[in-house]
């Protein structure tokens, strides 16, 4: 749906704060916490020698059950709380528009043998 606009942004850094504002103007939304929800992303198969975390974050929106999940990665620290996602400027790495609202002109008839 905005992949395009999407692929502007993906490989920049920046904080989640100026990543939630670059989605609101992308998708024309109105972005419900512009930090967003931010989750851990655990491999199954870590590799202690990467120099990096994985991190998701989710950005809802005010008018529609849609939402915007960002992964993104930022230097490795020792311990979770060690990580400041509120100043400090993250590397995105992918950005998916999950589509939740069915469009209301898409409905059809049930389709029935004769």
């Amino acid at each position: 749906m905005h992949e395009e606009k999407f692929n502007i942004i993906e490989g920049k850094e920046m904080t989640l704060e100026s990543l939630g504002y670059e989605i609101e103007e992308i998708t024309g939304m109105a972005v419900q916490d512009f930090k967003g929800d931010t989750s851990r992303f655990v491999a199954k198969k870590p590799n202690l020698d990467q120099e990096f975390e994985t991190f998701n974050v989710r950005y809802d929106f005010k008018e529609s059950h849609d939402f915007v999940d960002v992964v993104f990665t930022t230097e490795k620290k020792e311990n979770l709380e060690d990580y400041d996602f509120d100043d400090k400027e993250v590397k995105v790495q992918l950005l998916t528009y999950k589509r939740m609202d069915a469009p209301t002109d898409n409905e059809s008839d049930k389709v029935e043998e004769q």
